[in-house]
């Protein structure tokens, strides 16, 4: 069998058995053919295996498709000008805007997407798929190839800032993926075609602890074909057999490889071409960022993009040592009942945080952070951030991310985003008036009656278990932005009025008391909003010397940490105070806004640096807040959905969530003990089934109550991640829910005295 014919059977057969057959025929055949360690080692497998999702791993092909473009075009431009980012390299060499490829057109979309292509062909089904990875970039020689793409760990990309890629073995994820593999490419159209097979070879277990992935060479060096079944004037094509995409089976949507790539490449710095051909479909790939900002290709579900009912366009935040991020999302409409999981289209609706580097998803927040601790519960099912990184200095981009690109290191640089972001988010009056809204269409009224009688029976409760409780039916109060858990704010709630713009404006104002001085404390960041009548245009946080809104801020301990985006009349500052900040100091914020021909406005507010706030009382003394029980009627409910309870009824008995000082304790009506309770005595007496589902509404409350002051005085767990912290407390509520069923099913039968008035 010649080279030409081996590749020919290679390029053309969609077959697994063809090809293995193929590659053994031609080794048996040909004496110097020889099997050599990928990457010229043989203890290979740790870092070809690096990956654990088979999906993911292809992106890292696609990654470096991408790279060879930009390689091809920075050869192609003479090196210039010098870029120091795939953005810099898109925008500079393919005229990608800068803020994305939403700003291109569908045609601009379509024409650029051509230089990259992933087609999914049958194969022998889900588990065993055909994938080709073309790029039209700078292609190989046979010489070359050995170093690059069947290298692992080489250096040549890690002095190129112009590319994605760095440590060499992104791609070779694949490998592990597949039954075989096969890799071609060549630098022009009068080249011939280097290519070579790879696959893992299993090694005698009494010689060998494991075996490792080889590619095949003739007399030591990688075959070359004189042919025309390639299909490219130059490039690279690597195709795989017998891919594994089991988790992968849907056309479209979440668990489609579609939706992995929308959502992966959540913000690329080019289009790719996906053609399905299990389907029958071909598409552009832009992004889910994109997608979010209106871009709208061939295929698409919407003709004009998503509606929205808030967007905060990107702002960049300091971080002190740690550089910047930038901070961006949006807030999709509330689901018609056939979707109750809008984002679900966009990202993945369990981690609707997202985090990137150069536009590639590194990392997925949970929604905890949203419906938790931003205290935003009614959103979560409709809010989607972004956190741009590329901004991170380079010390803090290798303590947050690991090399696989598949998950973020929890340390001091992921908690201080996670903080920030929390900020951010209770800091918008839009995102807090929204959340009650939403909250306001779902419940009916109580009767306030039967709410006052569980709660003497719940205060009496806590008494008999020790705690000192003092009664009081206001919200509680907290100091805005201190912390991980704070709660809405001293104002309590607030609602965002619109704001009518005017040419030219006719105001800017600071949102704070005049006769009162804003307070920090050392070591606190603070966002204080602003309002004015004055368009969008005035003020862009990407580009501060464009902007014609002004921010001075007095005093040697208090900076300016970054502003959002000026949208509907609303901004916000961000203020840090040092953590070596005088108390009893004082300082000042101004902030001017600055018309054509007239005069600047302007306003100004006092700072004063004040004690930090004093270390909590432990002890043994419950605050009782205003708190309400209420059902949830099972998985299909949308009510389930915005908690993010897991589909099976056996895992989730109760959750309770803080909403502007109410703390609202939602139970499962299908919990299987509570359930099985109810069931034996509604076949006694319906009114003793409706007495013990309001017995084990109040023993949910005690402990509810008894929970959330336990987590308040301690706050988080040192170190755990919010949807660990999130699954523990749900495992801890189901036990207490079994024993709750039991007490109240026991107080059935040995009814207990009324609560003495």
């Amino acid at each position: 069998m010649t080279l030409e014919k081996l590749f020919e059977v290679l390029a053309t057969s969609d077959s697994l058995d063809e090809a293995r057959h193929a590659v053994e025929r031609f080794t048996e055949l040909n004496g110097a053919a020889k099997w050599f360690p990928l990457g010229g080692r043989e203890n290979n497998r740790g870092t070809v295996e690096v990956a654990t999702n088979t999906g993911r791993a292809l992106v890292e092909r696609i990654t470096n498709g991408v790279d060879a473009v930009l390689e091809y075009e920075c050869d192609a431009h003479h090196w210039m000008p010098s870029c120091r980012s795939p953005r810099e390299a898109a925008a500079a060499w393919l005229n990608v805007p800068m803020d994305g490829l939403s700003s291109l057109s569908t045609a601009q979309r379509r024409q650029l997407a051509d230089r990259v292509v992933l087609r999914m062909l049958p194969g022998d089904g889900p588990e065993s798929r055909l994938i080709d990875v073309l790029d039209r970039g700078t292609g190989l020689s046979s010489a070359e190839m050995p170093k690059t793409i069947l290298g692992l760990n080489e250096s040549h990309k890690i002095t190129r800032h112009y590319l994605a890629g760095t440590y060499g073995q992104g791609g070779s994820a694949t490998f592990a993926a597949c039954e075989l593999a096969m890799i071609a490419s060549r630098r022009s159209a009068t080249d011939p075609v280097a290519f070579s097979v790879i696959k893992f070879l299993d090694l005698p277990p009494d010689q060998y602890k494991t075996g490792h992935y080889v590619y095949l060479v003739i007399d030591g060096h990688v075959l070359e074909a004189s042919t025309d079944h390639f299909g490219l004037e130059r490039g690279t094509w690597c195709r795989h057999f017998g891919y594994d995409l089991t988790k992968f089976k849907s056309p479209l949507g979440p668990n489609s490889v579609y939706g992995l790539l929308q959502q992966v490449l959540f913000d690329p710095i080019m289009p790719i071409w996906f053609d399905n051909r299990v389907h029958n479909y071909r598409r552009v790939i832009k992004g889910a960022r994109n997608a979010l900002n209106g871009a709208v290709d061939e295929g698409d579900e919407q003709s004009r993009g998503p509606q929205l009912d808030h967007n905060m366009r990107m702002f960049y935040v300091t971080l002190g040592d740690f550089g910047r991020i930038g901070i961006e999302y949006w807030v999709l409409p509330t689901p018609e009942k056939s979707n109750k999981r809008p984002i679900a289209a966009f990202v993945d609706p369990v981690k609707p945080i997202v985090l990137t580097y150069n536009g590639q998803n590194q990392h997925e927040m949970s929604t905890v952070l949203v419906r938790k601790y931003a205290e935003l519960p009614y959103l979560a099912q409709r809010l989607i951030c972004h956190v741009d990184c590329n901004h991170l200095t380079p010390q803090s981009l290798r303590s947050l991310f690991a090399s696989g690109r598949e998950e973020a290191r929890r340390g001091q640089v992921y908690e201080t985003i996670e903080s920030e972001l929390i900020r951010v988010l209770r800091s918008d009056d839009v995102l807090a008036d929204l959340n009650t809204k939403a909250k306001e269409g779902m419940h009916r009224e109580q009767d306030e009656s039967a709410r006052e009688t569980m709660r003497k029976e719940v205060a009496r409760l806590l008494k008999i278990q020790g705690f000192e409780v003092a009664t009081s039916a206001g919200a509680e109060a907290g100091a805005e932005g201190t912390g991980t858990s704070p709660t809405r704010g001293k104002h309590g709630a607030r609602h965002a009025k619109p704001i009518e713009s005017k040419e030219p404006p006719t105001y800017i104002r600071i949102l704070a008391p005049e006769d009162e001085a804003l307070e920090l404390h050392p070591e606190q960041r603070r966002y204080i909003r602003v309002e004015t009548d004055a368009n969008s245009n005035y003020h862009n946080p990407s580009r501060p010397n464009e902007s014609r809104i002004n921010v001075v801020i007095e005093g040697k301990s208090l900076h300016l940490a970054g502003t959002t985006a000026l949208q509907f009349g609303r901004m916000r500052l961000i203020v840090d105070c040092d953590r070596e900040a005088r108390v009893g100091s004082s300082g000042a914020i101004q902030v001017e806004l600055q018309r054509s021909g007239l005069a600047t406005l302007s306003d100004r507010r006092e700072i004063a640096i004040v004690p930090p706030p004093p270390a909590k009382e432990k002890q043994q003394r419950i605050q009782l807040p205003p708190f309400d029980v209420r059902p949830v009627d099972g998985p299909d409910s949308q009510q389930w959905i915005i908690l993010g309870w897991p589909e099976n009824p056996n895992e989730v008995a109760s959750s309770a969530e803080r909403d502007a000082g109410l703390l609202v304790v939602y139970y499962s009506t299908v919990f299987p003990r509570y359930v099985q309770y109810l069931h034996q005595l509604e076949h006694k007496d319906h009114l003793l089934a409706e007495s013990f589902t309001r017995r084990y509404e109040i023993w949910l409350a005690v402990h509810s109550l008894i929970l959330d002051e336990d987590q308040r005085q301690h706050e988080q767990s040192e170190g755990e991640p919010p949807d660990q912290a999130d699954l523990a407390e749900r495992r801890e509520r189901c036990r207490i829910a079994m024993l709750s069923a039991m007490f109240a099913a026991r107080e059935m039968s040995q009814p207990t005295p009324a609560p003495a008035e």
